[in-house]
């Protein structure tokens, strides 16, 4: 489940309080990157909702993907704000979410 007050990306749009929704690779979307760090993404058919990050690493900012699962933080990197598109989004949760069933014991 998302922070409350956390923007959300569902269906390949970001969803605002109080604004309509900015399509995910729009040039709204790039300008809301560049001043935006941190958002919460919920892939296509999964129960589960990410964190993606904004993180500053040798001078430059990078986004990191981030989701914890019985208390255990699975992460993955997405990239520069740039390369942030639908398609890169889904394919990184697609990658974290084999990551974590990967991790589960059958019951």
């Amino acid at each position: 489940m998302a922070y409350t007050g956390t923007p959300l990306v569902l269906h390949h749009a970001l969803h605002l309080p109080g604004t309509s929704p900015i399509p995910v690779g729009s040039s709204a979307w790039f300008a809301w990157l560049a001043t935006a760090s941190c958002f919460s993404y919920k892939p296509e058919a999964s129960i589960y909702h990410l964190t993606m990050r904004k993180e500053k690493r040798r001078n430059t900012f990078y986004w990191y993907a981030y989701l914890k699962v019985d208390s255990k933080l699975h992460n993955a990197y997405v990239g520069l704000s740039p390369t942030l598109s639908a398609q890169r989004l889904e394919a990184v949760s697609a990658k974290l979410l084999r990551k974590l069933y990967s991790t589960l014991s059958p019951v």
